[in-house]
């Protein structure tokens, strides 16, 4: 689609934009990321609260006429990563690097702040918006602490939205579904413990290492006769056992994680492995720890919202209704756990301009002309409230 901003405007956005790229912060330390939204947000006259949920910035807009009142939420926490991209703007914090566009999140944000300013809404519009600058997307979970200091009840939110940057997709394309997007996420730890003993008398022992092995392979086993694969993923990604060779090995324990889109899969999936160790500790003579920690729910998008949306952005962009949902996850469901709300992607894949790389590679970088993409999507979602 063509887009109406004033190239004095187009380049606000890009200085902005590389800015916030030249300066990556981690989870909660964006302490100067903060400080330049709010630096921002005084130029504009826009009220803001700081420090909410740690570093995170929260502004308001009202209108004269009364109506919803909706948020956008935008996160603001780079990654530990050193960048490899030979730009001017280039991470001067070493270690650090935007490779999850939060950058081009965050300037979206402020540039529509910008434009419903500069058009006179908060004369001539209807309703509140109130714009989330949240930390720590990447973890540990910055959404849930925006949320617990109850700002959305504070400002009567209703529905929440919220963008991504993907190189996924073609750049421009709008790209969403309506029900599950992305996966929930419940980290496991478990623990077999054996009976160590000399290799060459392998009867004294209880091998947790071979054991492991075989509760490894049993869950995997029992899950794909249950269960259909694409609504799950189970993987152990880290396994430690032994001390050295020619010890039966006392003790074997395993990280991994689970990813699911409802919570009915993921408790068949918990069912199964707490059946596997009861049978292996009667029958082997093991002690099994289990530890299950749930990190980020499922992006879930209301259906009635997500219909709204696309009616909206179907006639004025290329937009992408997804077949199936995502194993990818997002802290974004935390709030629709509180008010309806809608998560899309907006695709930045360019290989005409070597706007390639994925998500958390260490060249990853976006054509600035999709800020202004970016900014037309809110637009329209702000339209379509009257």
């Amino acid at each position: 689609m063509s887009t109406t901003l004033p190239d004095d405007f187009f380049k606000w956005l890009v200085e902005l934009r590389r800015w916030f790229h030249r300066f990556p912060e981690p989870a909660y330390k964006e302490v100067k990321t903060a400080a330049k939204i709010c630096e921002t947000l005084d130029t504009l006259k826009v009220p803001f609260q700081t420090g909410v949920g740690g570093t995170g910035v929260v502004a308001k807009l009202s209108a004269k006429r009364t109506g919803h009142v909706i948020a956008f939420r935008t996160d603001m926490d780079a990654l530990t990563l050193e960048e490899k991209n030979d730009v001017p703007y280039k991470s001067r914090n070493p270690g650090f690097m935007h490779a999850c566009g939060h950058d081009g999140h965050m300037t979206i944000a402020l540039g529509i702040i910008r434009w419903l300013i500069e058009n006179r809404w908060p004369q001539n519009g209807c309703g509140e918006i109130v714009f989330i600058f949240q930390p720590a997307e990447e973890g540990p979970g910055g959404a849930f602490e925006i949320i617990k200091t109850g700002i959305l009840e504070k400002y009567h939110v209703s529905e929440v939205y919220g963008l991504h940057l993907f190189p996924n997709y073609p750049e421009g394309t709008v790209v969403a579904k309506s029900g599950p997007l992305m996966a929930s996420i419940t980290l496991i730890d478990l623990i077999i413990n054996g009976v160590s003993s000399h290799v060459a008398m392998p009867n004294e022992g209880v091998d947790a290492l071979y054991y492991g092995a075989l509760f490894y392979a049993d869950i995997v086993s029992r899950l794909s006769e249950s269960l259909k694969s694409e609504d799950y993923i189970f993987k152990f990604g880290k396994m430690t056992s032994g001390t050295v060779r020619n010890i039966v090995s006392n003790l074997t324990s395993f990280e991994g994680t689970i990813r699911t889109f409802s919570n009915e899969i993921k408790q068949q999936i918990i069912d199964i492995i707490q059946q596997i160790k009861t049978k292996y500790e009667q029958l082997y003579g093991l002690n099994i720890e289990i530890h299950f920690e749930d990190l980020y729910p499922s992006v879930n998008n209301d259906v009635e919202l997500f219909n709204r949306f696309k009616a909206q952005m179907k006639d004025d962009f290329v937009f992408e209704e997804l077949p199936s949902p995502l194993m990818i996850s997002e802290d974004f469901s935390f709030y629709q756990q509180e008010v309806r709300g809608v998560f899309y992607f907006l695709g930045t894949n360019n290989p005409d301009l070597g706007f390639t790389y994925r998500l958390h590679n260490d060249r990853f970088n976006f054509n600035e002309d999709v800020l202004q993409i970016g900014i037309e999507t809110f637009k329209k979602i702000i339209k379509s409230y009257k």
